[in-house]
């Protein structure tokens, strides 16, 4: 018993260290793997345009007569100025009252979308900013677009993603690269994009100076430091748990080496057991199937040699129309009708000790004189044909209550030399051959429904035992004429 605990801690040593050792590494690993990567910070700056601007779009109005009235061109000023001062609130109230008169006036549409999306109203810019992406001859579409996407992010994403996929392609485009850039941070990172207003400077009362856009991708759930810290927790616990275990599996080794040989000892007995009983069984399987002289010798030495037997009875039964009894019954009614002549068939045959050869269809084959010969085989082959014509009576009685057509059986015997034995090496299966047993065929099929036809040669050593009739010399085929009897 001293060697075992030596084998179980060397197994230890081989399997629970490195276990532990891999464990703690890979937690490290992880830890280091789910750390949110850095998104890039896309800070706009100050997006609003210069008063610069401004006072060259409306200076572009009056030299082309686009700008309309004077009053027109005051309102929009204004409003600019609002929005250029980081008022967007008032920035939003001027420019909805100014479109509420000039409706179609795109460029007012696009600074009113900017001044609600610095105000985090994403929803509503968006609504603005789109249909702007789209409208051709607009000389700010880019903008709107980059605007509309940044708009979309915390809206609706996929449409926020399809704008940015857009811009990247668009070489054309001054956004391009900040494009490419969100759409990296947003590969890198398992977490949904995020976007906010970053405000910085000074906060007045009515508006925020120096304001700022910034896109920044947030963190997967598994990336959190809440989860980072739940995952070394969870490696450090498992490998105290697996230091634990390793000292209680020290302390339960001899017990469980002990249990494991008794339980070893009661399946090495039940299995002796159950070979026993398998061979018992496959024994009487095999006694079953082959005479026993047969199967001592077969088991003995692998093979058995055919034999000579001088003096065989061999007997044939054969249903008379079964042809037709088949037709009329179906193959499951029929089977069991097969099967329930050829069970007592069996029982005769063993009653009067008699070998059974096979059964080929409707055809019950047996014989006497192959266990030894007493000078008796004759007779119990002809008083076990008598018993099966016996059976046939009940059986088409009851036959004839269910509404199933009656069996009729033909019965042919003849006594002669016979070969007996196994052939083959797969499938044993005990037969015999000779002219005998085609005589014993030629009998039965020459036989008559209900009656026991026999040989003159069986007719001489039963003659003494049954009252028989003559039936002349018979046309056998292939055997010419043939003295025959019936047993009455």
């Amino acid at each position: 018993m001293g060697k075992y605990p030596k084998r179980m801690r060397n197994k230890l040593f081989h399997f629970v260290y490195p276990i532990v050792a891999v464990l703690i590494a890979g937690g490290i690993a992880l830890f280091l793997l789910t750390r949110p990567a850095r998104a890039p910070v896309l800070a706009s700056g100050r997006l609003a345009p210069e008063r610069a601007g401004a006072e060259a779009l409306l200076a572009e109005w009056k030299t082309f007569g686009l700008a309309g009235p004077q009053t027109r061109t005051d309102s929009f000023a204004a409003a600019l100025d609002l929005y250029q001062t980081d008022n967007y609130p008032a920035a939003e109230a001027a420019l909805r009252q100014y479109l509420e008169a000039y409706t179609t006036d795109s460029t007012a549409q696009f600074y009113l979308g900017l001044s609600l999306l610095y105000q985090e109203k994403n929803a509503a810019a968006l609504a603005l900013l789109s249909p702007l992406t789209e409208l051709d001859g607009f000389d700010r579409q880019d903008d709107a677009c980059w605007y509309a996407a940044l708009a979309a992010t915390n809206v609706d994403q996929p449409a926020a993603l399809r704008l940015f996929g857009q811009i990247s392609r668009d070489a054309g485009s001054p956004y391009r690269q900040s494009a490419a850039s969100v759409l990296a941070a947003v590969r890198l990172n398992a977490g949904p994009a995020g976007f906010r207003v970053r405000q910085s400077g000074v906060q007045a009362a009515d508006r925020v100076l120096s304001s700022a856009l910034e896109f920044v991708v947030q963190p997967a759930w598994w990336q959190t430091a809440a989860t980072r810290s739940l995952l070394l927790l969870c490696c450090l616990g498992g490998a105290i748990g697996l230091l634990a275990w390793r000292k209680r599996e020290k302390q339960r080794m001899v017990a469980t080496i002990e249990q494991a040989v008794a339980q070893r000892t009661q399946s090495l007995m039940r299995q002796k057991d159950a070979m026993e009983q398998e061979k018992r069984l496959s024994e009487e399987l095999l006694l079953n199937i082959l005479p026993a002289e047969t199967a001592a010798e077969l088991k003995k030495y692998g093979h058995s040699d055919t034999r000579r037997y001088e003096q065989v009875t061999v007997l044939f039964c054969d249903f008379q129309e079964f042809t037709r009894i088949s037709e009329e019954l179906s193959p499951e009614d029929l089977v069991a009708s097969l099967g329930a002549c050829f069970e007592a068939y069996d029982r005769i045959v063993t009653t009067q000790g008699l070998e059974k050869i096979k059964t080929v269809g409707d055809c019950y084959i047996c014989a006497g004189g192959l266990k030894g010969h007493d000078g008796n085989e004759a007779i119990r082959i002809v008083h076990a044909g008598q018993a099966m014509l016996e059976f046939l009576k009940d059986f088409n009685a009851r036959q004839a209550a269910a509404g199933k057509p009656a069996f009729e059986a033909r019965i042919g015997i003849h006594t002669g030399t016979v070969v007996a034995g196994i052939v083959g090496i797969k499938k044993y299966a005990y037969d015999i051959w000779g002219d005998t047993v085609n005589i014993a065929a030629r009998m039965e099929q020459t036989s008559e429904g209900g009656r026991i036809n026999i040989s003159g040669s069986t007719y001489e050593l039963v003659k003494e035992h049954f009252t028989c009739e003559y039936r002349g010399r018979v046309e056998a085929k292939g055997k010419g004429a043939v003295d025959m009897y019936f047993v009455t």
